[in-house]
């Protein structure tokens, strides 16, 4: 019966003691997220505005740009760091942003520039900008393509089989297609290169004027050789842009006809007959048409070291424009304050 009572009487003091630790337990809970401790972050939700961008036809070397929106969805602020990703992602890049300056708060966006700077024509580019938040990524697909004209000939090489020195020569016709993506202009067409003296350009239909895609233009030939044996140069269309067509040119001049023998003076027995007309041929004045050649080719080359200028110094303003991108990115990466520091 003593054994009994003993039990009795410490039972109740266990069942207070396990009530007090749950309490301390409850207690506890409650108190930790008002000491500081940092709850759980929400999940982060971006949208991008629009959700792709296709930048459609742009001229090689030459830099586009497009503005895109980025919104919190989610229920927490965010720092987002932006990226592009992707098989062509170096011919696109983000330019200014002020998705960097600061945690964008829910429900407000950011504003980003995409640019796109293509240096193969008629290539497609594709590739994607990527948002990303605690180990969370957001894309926009970004696409494009490089656009140029191109110019080809057929028939190329041109054939013009032989022709008599002195002779009234052989013509051809060849037809020059754009075969690009792009309008395009063609401002000088000159024969250059070996026997330039015994070809002409009789007609074309290609310079001053822009010739669509798939749009085709004539040029007429005449080889008429200055000298016996094989004679070969080159027909060259050069553009406002990259895309000149160069048509091979080349025939065979062979011997002239002989020269008829002046007639003998009738003697006085014979019977007077009627004198054969003497035909005279003349050959174009070569001088004048090589010093057309020449001011043309001339021109030309002025014409090319400008193009070549140009696109050199189109490609280093593109260069600028993206390190600068860069640093400013690096920049405003360093001066950003963690959401976590304080």
């Amino acid at each position: 019966m003593l054994i009994l009572r003993q039990k009795s009487k410490t039972s109740p003091r266990i069942t207070v003691f396990l009530f007090a630790v749950l309490l301390t337990v409850a207690a506890t809970a409650l108190i930790r997220p008002a000491a500081g401790l940092a709850a759980p972050l929400g999940e982060a939700e971006l949208s991008f505005q629009p959700a792709s961008y296709d930048f459609g036809l742009q001229p090689v070397y030459e830099t586009a740009h497009a503005n895109l929106e980025l919104r919190n969805d989610g229920d927490e602020e965010v720092w987002i760091e932006l990226q592009t990703v992707g098989p062509d992602s170096g011919s696109f890049w983000v330019g200014n942003s002020d998705c960097w300056s600061g945690p964008v708060q829910p429900g407000e966006s950011c504003s980003l520039e995409v640019n796109f700077n293509p240096n193969q024509p008629l290539a497609e580019y594709e590739a994607q900008v990527r948002a990303s938040v605690n180990g969370s990524d957001f894309y926009a697909a970004l696409s494009g393509v490089g656009a140029s004209p191109y110019f080809s000939a057929a028939p190329n090489p041109v054939e013009f089989g032989a022709a008599k020195v002195g002779g009234d020569g052989v013509i051809r016709k060849i037809e020059v297609t754009n075969a690009g993506n792009m309008a395009g202009g063609v401002f000088i067409a000159v024969i250059s290169g070996g026997a330039v003296g015994s070809f002409q350009l009789l007609d074309e239909t290609c310079t001053n004027r822009m010739i669509a895609p798939a749009e085709t233009c004539t040029a007429q030939f005449r080889f008429q050789p200055d000298g016996e044996g094989a004679k070969k140069a080159t027909f060259s269309l050069f553009g406002e842009s990259d895309g000149g067509a160069q048509i091979a040119l080349s025939g065979v001049g062979t011997p002239a006809d002989p020269t008829p023998e002046p007639p003998q003076p009738p003697s006085a027995a014979a019977v007077v007959a009627p004198i054969a007309p003497i035909v005279i041929r003349t050959t174009p004045n070569r001088p004048r048409a090589e010093l057309r050649e020449r001011k043309l080719r001339q021109r030309l080359h002025r014409k090319l070291r400008l193009q070549r200028k140009r696109r050199v110094l189109r490609r280093k303003r593109t260069a600028r424009l993206r390190q600068r991108a860069q640093r400013k990115q690096r920049v405003l990466q360093r001066k950003r304050i963690s959401p976590l520091g304080g």
